[in-house]
């Protein structure tokens, strides 16, 4: 999956999750500074991360995943076939 690929389905996941309006920006989002980001979003968030990227997220790093950024630069380094930058 090429990078921009791999950017917009998160874009799509993370309104998804977040229960945020199409086409909101969310590439500077924040847990701190997004009001739907509560826990139970996150778990649906990091769910569906898990299943549209295959990737298995540990409970460690899902406490830390609490941004777009850091979840983009996440799946750029387990994604494995090194589509995000």
């Amino acid at each position: 999956m090429k990078s921009s690929d791999v950017d917009a389905t998160l874009q799509e996941i993370v309104r998804a999750a977040l229960e945020l309006p199409p086409g909101t920006d969310v590439t500077h989002a924040q847990q701190s500074t997004v009001a739907g980001w509560d826990s139970l979003a996150h778990v649906s968030l990091m769910l569906a991360i898990e299943g549209e990227f295959g990737v298995t997220i540990g409970m460690r790093d899902q406490l830390e995943l609490t941004s777009y950024e850091a979840i983009r630069r996440y799946l750029a380094d387990h994604n494995g076939n090194g589509a995000a930058p």
